[in-house]
This record gives C-alpha cells, sequence and structure tokens, in this order.
C-alpha cells in the first residue's frame, strides 16, 4: 500500500494478501488499497483464484506461482470467509463469542500452531484422534503487529471504521440484520432449501445466549485464536465441534490454508459467514469478508515501512543452525546501519547472544578485530605472543559450548582481503577460512559487490537497494532540525527533493546537515545543486562509478559531496586537510591524535566539529575525496603529507602509549602500499618503524616481513654496506629469532656482523649488539661452546670501548 504512483518490478514486491475465493474476498481486499497500480506494479499483491475454483488445491497452485514470480515477498495474509466455531459454554458478554460478522485471526498466542489441518492425523486404538499436521506459526512481524493491534484497540486506538468506510459505497457489505444471526443446537439440522434462511427451522432449536445490540452491530469484533483447515466444507454442527476439540478448542474452520506452502508462515484471517452447520447460507459472506479485509489492512498498517529488510535479516539471524547471509549494495544504501541495528535487535531478543563486530577493510583491520575478541573472551593463550590469534578465536567460537554468537563482517568489498593468503603469514590459509562455524552461530556479511556477497554466502544473499519513498521521508524528517520540520509542508518540494537523490539515505543525510547549518530551504539546495550538476559530474565521474550500479544510474552521493566539499572548504580550511588526510588512511577507526595538528587547539576543535556536522567518514566519501584532490593535483602531496605524519607518531616499538600507537598500524601499512609515496626512504622508514611495533606486540611474522621488506628496498637503494641496512638486516634476524628459526637468524647475525666490522668498526656499539645477537642465536641450537666465546668477546670489547661510542 503506497500513497503514490512509482514503477516497481517483480522485486519490489514484499507483502501477499491471498483471497481465493474471487466473487466474495477479491472486491474488499481491492477496496482496502490506497490505490491500483496495473499488473506488475504494486507493493502489495493480492492474488485470487479463478470464479469456482476454490479448495486447497487451487489455493496451492495460486500461491505456488506466486511465491515463484514474487521471490521478494516477506510475508503473506489469507484474507476471506470461513466459518465459525461458537463456545461451547455460553459467555455471559456476548461480545466474547463468535457470532456472525466477526473476525478470527489465526494466532493463539499459547506457542502452538495458529493452523491446524484437522483430517492429517492418526487413529488411536481408544477412539481418539491425534493431529500430526500443522502449518508453521505466523510470521513474526505480523504477531508483533497483531499484539499492537490489540493493545491500540483497547486504548481505542484503532481506525476500523475508517477502514469499513472504505465499503460503504456498496450495498454488498450492509449488514445483514441481528436477527439473520442464527446459532442452531450442533444436532439440528436444516429445514428447507439452501439458502431459504432458516424459515422452516424450529426457533426453539436455537442456542440460548446473550444477544449482541444495536451498538454491537457497529463494532468490529475480532477474536485471537486457532483455525481448522482442511479438503472440505463443514455444514454439520457435531462434526464441527469434533473438530475444534481435535484441533485445540479452533474457533474458525476452513478450507484454503491447507493449500498453502508450511514454509510460507501465513497468517490466516477469516470473517466469519456461518456456523459451519447445515443452516449454512451466503446471507453473511459480503459483509464478513469486508470485516476481514478490513481487520487486515489495519494490522498491515501497524507494521513501520523501514521494517521489512530488518526483519528479513532478523528472521534468518534467528533461524536454528549456521548461517552465512551476505548484505550488498551500494554503498550509503544503509547496509552497516542495518546490520548494526539488527545486532542491537538480536541482544535484546537473546541478551546471552553475544555479538562480535569485524571490519574487513583490510587484513590489518580483520586481525586487530581478532585480537580484541580474543581479549575480550579472555581466550586461553591469547596473551602468548607465539600464538595465532586467529586459530585461537575461531577454534572458541566453533565449540557449541560457547552459546550462541552472530559476527558482522562489515565492508568486505575488496575480495583478495578475506579470499587471498596473506602476505604476512607464510601458510595458505585465508582470512575466510578463520571465520568460525557452529550450529550456535551466525555471520553477516556487508559489500557493495554482488559478487563477492555471493562467493560469501551462496544463494542467502540480501540486496539492499533505495529506500522506500516512506522510508526516505523518515530520514528526512528525522535529521531536518525541529525547525525546521515546516518544509515538509510542501509535497511536491519534498518529492523532488527524494527524488533528486534517488532516495539513498547518505546522500538525504549529507544534505540535510548541509541545510540545517546553512540554514536554507530544500528548494535552496536543490538550487545549488542545479548550477553545479554539470561541474560536480564532471569532477567527480570517474572515481564515483560503482561496478554494482547500472550505467545511468545517478550518482547522488557524488554531486551532495561537491556542494559539502566547496562549503568545508569555505568555512573551514582545517576541516578540509583533516579530510585530506583522511582520505590516505585506511578510511575507518581514525584516531583524533592522528591527525595533523592544528594551529592552535581551538582551531583543531572546531575543525572536527565542521566535521561531525557535515560528514561522515562513508566509503563513497572516501573515495570521492580521493577523487578530488587527484582532480586538483593535490593528492601526491597529501600521500606524501600523510606518510609523515605517521613518521613522526609511529614509535620504535616503545610499550609507552601502546593502545594508542596500535591504531596506527593499519594505516602505516596502507600508505606505505601507495605508489604515490613518491619519498622512498620515508616509506622505508616508516615501513622500518611499523616493524619495530609489530615485534613489540610479539607479531614476529608480521615483523620479518615488514624488515625484510625495507632489507631489500634498502640494499638496493642505498647499498649493502650502508649502515640503514645493515640495521634491517639486524631486525630481520632479531625476528627469525624471536620465531625459534635460530639456524636461519644465525646465518643473517653472521653476515650483519662480518660487514658490521667492515664498515663501522670492531668496537662499535652496533657491532657488538651483532655480537650479542649471535651468541643468542647459538645458545638456542646448543652451541654453548661457541656462544660462551662469542660473549666473552664481546664482553671484553666492551669494557675496552667505554663510553667512547654511546648507543643508539
Amino acid at each position: 500500500m503506497t500513497s503514490s504512483k512509482q514503477q516497481l518490478s517483480r522485486t519490489d514486491y514484499l507483502v501477499a494478501w491471498i483471497c481465493p475465493v474471487a466473487d466474495v474476498e477479491l472486491l474488499p481486499a481491492r477496496l482496502m488499497l490506497d490505490e491500483e497500480h496495473a499488473p506488475l506494479h504494486m507493493t502489495l499483491v493480492i492474488a485470487t483464484c479463478p470464479r469456482g475454483e476454490t479448495s486447497n488445491l487451487n489455493a496451492g497452485r495460486l500461491t505456488g506461482t506466486m511465491f515463484k514470480t514474487f521471490p521478494n515477498i516477506r510475508m503473506a495474509v489469507l484474507v476471506g470467509i470461513g466459518g465459525g466455531i461458537p463456545s461451547s459454554v455460553i459467555a455471559k458478554d456476548p461480545l466474547d463469542d463468535i457470532h456472525l460478522g466477526d473476525v478470527v485471526v489465526g494466532s493463539p498466542g499459547d506457542g502452538k500452531p495458529a493452523c491446524v489441518y484437522y483430517g492429517r492425523g492418526r487413529s488411536k486404538a481408544n477412539g481418539q484422534f491425534e493431529i500430526v499436521g500443522t502449518m508453521q506459526n505466523p510470521d513474526w512481524r505480523l504477531t508483533n503487529a497483531l499484539s499492537i493491534l490489540i493493545s491500540d484497540h483497547e486504548l481505542g486506538r484503532t481506525k476500523f471504521d475508517d477502514q469499513l468506510a472504505r465499503l460503504r459505497g456498496n450495498s454488498k457489505f450492509v449488514h445483514p440484520g441481528l436477527e439473520y444471526d442464527r446459532l442452531f443446537r450442533a444436532g439440528y439440522h436444516h429445514i428447507g432449501e439452501y439458502g431459504s434462511n432458516c424459515i422452516a427451522c424450529d426457533k426453539d432449536e436455537l442456542v440460548q445466549r446473550p444477544l449482541r445490540t444495536k451498538e454491537d452491530k457497529n463494532k468490529l469484533v475480532f477474536h485471537q485464536g486457532r483455525i481448522a483447515t482442511g479438503n472440505s466444507i463443514i455444514q454439520d454442527g457435531q462434526l464441527r465441534d469434533k473438530i475444534s476439540a481435535i484441533c485445540g478448542e479452533a474457533l474458525c474452520i476452513e478450507m484454503e490454508a491447507a493449500g498453502i506452502d508450511i514454509n510460507r508462515k501465513c497468517l490466516v484471517i477469516r470473517g466469519i459467514s456461518d456456523y459451519a452447520d447445515s443452516h449454512k447460507n451466503d446471507t453473511w459472506k459480503f459483509y464478513t469478508a469486508g470485516n476481514a479485509a478490513a481487520f487486515a489492512r489495519e494490522l498491515l498498517c501497524r507494521i513501520p515501512p523501514d521494517e521489512t529488510q530488518l526483519a528479513n535479516l532478523d528472521t534468518h539471524i534467528s533461524s536454528e543452525g549456521y548461517l552465512r547471509l551476505a548484505i550488498w549494495g551500494l554503498g550509503g544504501c544503509g547496509k552497516t546501519a542495518l546490520a548494526l541495528e539488527s545486532a542491537y535487535r538480536a541482544r535484546e531478543r537473546q541478551p546471552d547472544h553475544a555479538v562480535f563486530w569485524v571490519p574487513a577493510l583490510s587484513q590489518e583491520t580483520f586481525e586487530q578485530a581478532y585480537r580484541e575478541i580474543g581479549t575480550l573472551l579472555r581466550i586461553p593463550g591469547i596473551a602468548d605472543d607465539k600464538a595465532d590469534i586467529k586459530v585461537l578465536v575461531k577454534a572458541w567460537l566453533s565449540d557449541e559450548g560457547f552459546g550462541q554468537w552472530l559476527i558482522i563482517v562489515d565492508n568486505a568489498d575488496d575480495a583478495s582481503v578475506l579470499f587471498a593468503p596473506p602476505e604476512t603469514k607464510s601458510s595458505k590459509d585465508r582470512l575466510i577460512d578463520f571465520l568460525p562455524r557452529s550450529n550456535k552461530g551466525s555471520i553477516v556479511f556487508t559489500t557493495r559487490t554482488r559478487k563477492v556477497a555471493i562467493d560469501l554466502a551462496d544463494s542467502n544473499v540480501m540486496e539492499l537497494g533505495k529506500l522506500a519513498e516512506e522510508e526516505a521521508e523518515e530520514v528526512l524528517m528525522t535529521r531536518l532540525l525541529p525547525g525546521k520540520q515546516h518544509l515538509l509542508d510542501d509535497n511536491q518540494v519534498v518529492r523532488e527533493f527524494l527524488d533528486l537523490f534517488a532516495f539513498l539515505a547518505l546522500a538525504i543525510i549529507q544534505a540535510v546537515a548541509f541545510i540545517n547549518k546553512n540554514n536554507i530551504t530544500l528548494a535552496d539546495y536543490m538550487s545549488i545543486y542545479k548550477e553545479s550538476k554539470e561541474e560536480a559530474i564532471g569532477l567527480l565521474r570517474e572515481e564515483f562509478e560503482d561496478h554494482g550500479r547500472y550505467r545511468d544510474m545517478k550518482n547522488p552521493v557524488a554531486t551532495t559531496w561537491y556542494i559539502s566539499f566547496k562549503q568545508i572548504q569555505n568555512q573551514n580550511p582545517l576541516a578540509t586537510d583533516y579530510l585530506s588526510f583522511m582520505a590516505c588512511t585506511t578510511g575507518e577507526n581514525i584516531p583524533e591524535s592522528l591527525l595533523l595538528p592544528g594551529s592552535s587547539r581551538r582551531a583543531a576543535i572546531e575543525a572536527i566539529g565542521t566535521l561531525d556536522a557535515t560528514f561522515d567518514i562513508h566509503r563513497l566519501i572516501y573515495l570521492v575525496t580521493q577523487n578530488w584532490l587527484k582532480e586538483h593535483k593535490q593528492w601526491d602531496d597529501w600521500v606524501n603529507k600523510a606518510l609523515g605524519r605517521l613518521i613522526e607518531v609511529v614509535p620504535y616499538g616503545s610499550y609507552k602509549e601502546r593502545e594508542v600507537w596500535e591504531t596506527y598500524l593499519p594505516h602505516a601499512l596502507h600508505l606505505v602500499e601507495l605508489p604515490e609515496a613518491y619519498k622512498e626512504e620515508d616509506r622505508m622508514s616508516l615501513l622500518y618503524q611499523v616493524g619495530y611495533c609489530e615485534q613489540t606486540l610479539g607479531r614476529y611474522i608480521a615483523a620479518e616481513a615488514a624488515h625484510q621488506k625495507v632489507l631489500e628496498k634498502r640494499e638496493g637503494l642505498l647499498g649493502k654496506e650502508h649502515p640503514s641496512t645493515l640495521a634491517s638486516m639486524s631486525k630481520v634476524a632479531r625476528a627469525l629469532w624471536s620465531q625459534g628459526k635460530y639456524t636461519e637468524a644465525e646465518k643473517m647475525d653472521r653476515e650483519t656482523l662480518k660487514l658490521r666490522e667492515k664498515v663501522l668498526g670492531k668496537e662499535y656499539p652496533d657491532t657488538l649488539t651483532s655480537m650479542n645477537n649471535l651468541a643468542l642465536a647459538l645458545s638456542n641450537q646448543g652451541k654453548y661452546a661457541e656462544a660462551e666465546k662469542m660473549d666473552r668477546e664481546t664482553l671484553k670489547l666492551r669494557e675496552v670501548s667505554g663510553k667512547e661510542h654511546p648507543e643508539k
């Protein structure tokens, strides 16, 4: 149900409204719509059988085809008429018992099946019949909406009158009259022809129960209970009561629900048109079909517009067994927000449900997240410098004794991060191989690429496209300042504004931030955009192309960011410096202490505040900012400024402020790989410092890789005998020794010692350090005599040199 015309595809349909009896149930269903579209162009699908072809078999054929045609249907309601089963105990309040015209909704609320097949079961020796056929309970979104509706009804907040008003123009939906609501004893059979309104039936056989009043006549009365479904129409009061008893006191009996795919979790809503006895007639069928349709609409109105994608994700996460699911879509469409909200919901539903967040921007961010998980869970051995943290975390979570868990692997955009063997690891294990597997666990990936999504989760893929119009309006409303809510009054301008940005959440949020800060209107913003459109598209076209989108689709974030960047540049140049700097990093987890220092603390705070008010480092903005810098010939300069800044702040492995500088390392590793970092010695200096830090953190394989790369570059640039080259050789040897590769360490230490003696002299401190390292490598191999000899020689030279050569 939507409030404006829009062209939709089959994949846009989310709700199925099934009304098998075309001549009775279709008309009121259509009258409940806000508007109708041509075939294949509506958000709620109404499906019905051909006239005269009503049965569970035909209902099955109908819905089987429908669910294939519209693959993204999330929930289904079966709406129409059925036979009521009055209580065997006379109720004091006439509204508490089933009457003709009432509505029964199949959701008993007792945790037991909502809909049962009364013909499927086992006949036992004692004459009892055991039911074995049941439908799955309705989709939880529908039952949640039902709970809200019941609560609203008790508070007088339902709008059944508004829904029923849609039917009043048609005489078919007029109340037949209370005098025609007749309930006979179950064993008394109808006298006369079908449809004779029981004129010849004995009135003394009527069940004596409290009558409803004229005031009750105008109320839509509904009951929450179990529904029995089968293969035939029941017109026998005694059989009706027997079915009710074996089906757990069912309130209604019908025949179409039995044909619906049991995996569809359909909610059955039935208007009571007869009492499933021989007195059945057509007097009430249109009126009750209308009541059922009105109830269904009121129910569906309580499902928030933005719940469908989130509910679909929640359903997958809540399912039993191990699950991997991928959410894919253009950056800025809300993938991370959806995953984050689902994570919060998972914790709310099950407080003991562990939720972990793993950024997959790079191997470094992935491994850092695993380190944090291991530390948080206090996994035994996690502090062991020689332990592979990824192996420990995988094993810990793969053990079902750990309990329920959810891992969200965010920003899995680059396939090489998860699927390629880590460069710093000698084994061929990929990061994807370190994800745990347990029947009590689920993994959700977010990615911008369809191919990566399929590689990660096979067919368990959810595409997140643009927002629905109602969702986009909600984003706009919540982001506008209270004093600017009046901008929403002009529906045409709002629609044009949202359409301009292709209903993309990030674009809307950024545009509203600009509007709020500059105190302008939606129309003003659109005017700025239109004036700068050609320049903006020309400026940002190439970098902003997204392989996951069609060529002709709009690039709203690029055009929005062009306006925002120019405005920030005018307001606060330091803020644009920060953005430019961030574009040279990994783009995530950038600590404030890493940013280039401003002219004063106040200037830095103001610049950061400007960013916070108008900009969030999103993947698209990250790329767009890089594009802006390249177009303006500033990219190379900023890369090298960032390189210089990292050299300043990354220490030589000191334990002081370790928690701070450890967050710098992913950015440093990212920078040294950028080809625009043309100052080769600066690149090597930073990588050398990173190697120191990795050694301090006990990540010896990474330390070896860093120092080895520096060694190779320095040999080529400086020569093998340069002191800096010799320092790298020493660090490689140290990393090898830390891994227990004593033979390789000995070989490297001997070569380093030989060259240092030649270049620096035998008494130079660095030479003495090499002698000490070599002695350690020998000792670890059991070469104690040789090691002792080396230690004695080292001690003698240190005593001779005294303080002539201070340690570096």
